[in-house]
């Protein structure tokens, strides 16, 4: 069974055993559950079980015929259809979801991510930041001494970084300073972003610390004692290491890129 079918159904919301029981019946057609399980290679108690589940989700079908019953699945193109719908629906509530969200601007909200799946999703939001058209201020960035996980950074330099400068077009405006320039994260970085690099025994930090969009601040850990992501949602904040990053800048002015 392809793997990356399973995890693209699994990135659609659905479990391991799901995407199995769901790939299985697309590939019989019309099927009873015992014929699917055994494909599967899941008992016939562990099918039913999907096989309802799948149905509540509309993306199995089910029929009897002579008091047998038989299953058969949507087509992947139909799936892909709900999502769109599902994605425009949800951008055009998603003013009312943000003024939802910042009711209680006054206290800042905190979020906190765990390894991979959290990263990425910080990493994501930067770009979305990007392209809206309500956020005009540039992503900031204070990258410091950071002992990167070798995947994480490969990850960064060869998917991140070229979508980041895609999105943006090419513009750069993302701006960083970088407290070790020795790593290939930091020379990528200094190589495609407005970047100022200060030695890290001038002022040295262990971490990454993210300003977007206006009101967003991410603190990223990467060394292995403290894998973990934080989020914090502050105007007060944003614009206070903004103004820490213009001052670093004017300072080290001739340094600039």
């Amino acid at each position: 069974m392809d793997s990356s079918l399973l995890t693209t159904l699994q990135n659609y919301g659905l479990s391991d055993k799901e995407a199995r029981v769901y790939l299985t019946v697309l590939e019989l057609g019309t099927s009873i559950a015992s014929t699917i399980a055994r494909r599967a290679e899941i008992n016939r108690v562990t099918v039913y079980t999907n096989l309802e589940a799948l149905r509540r989700k509309g993306i199995v079908n089910e029929m009897k015929k002579k008091e047998i019953t038989y299953y058969n699945a949507i087509s992947p193109e139909l799936i892909c259809n709900q999502l769109e719908k599902k994605y425009e629906d949800f951008k055009q509530k998603l003013p009312e979801f943000m003024m939802l969200g910042e009711k209680f601007g006054s206290k800042p909200k905190i979020q906190f991510f765990e390894w991979f799946e959290g990263i990425k999703n910080i990493y994501e939001n930067t770009l979305l930041s990007q392209v809206n058209a309500q956020h005009k201020e540039p992503v900031i960035s204070f990258l410091g001494s950071v002992e990167m996980d070798k995947g994480l950074e490969t990850r960064l330099n060869k998917d991140f970084i070229p979508r980041d400068l895609k999105l943006r077009n090419q513009k750069k405006n993302t701006k960083v300073i970088i407290f070790d320039k020795d790593t290939e994260y930091a020379r990528l970085n200094k190589k495609v972003y407005d970047t100022l690099v200060i030695e890290k025994k001038l002022f040295d930090i262990s971490n990454e610390i993210i300003c977007y969009a206006n009101n967003k601040v991410a603190m990223l850990m990467y060394n292995k004692k403290d894998k973990f992501w934080i989020i914090i949602e502050s105007l007060d904040l944003n614009r206070g290491l903004r103004n820490m990053f213009d001052l670093i800048r004017q300072a080290y002015k001739k340094a600039w890129c």
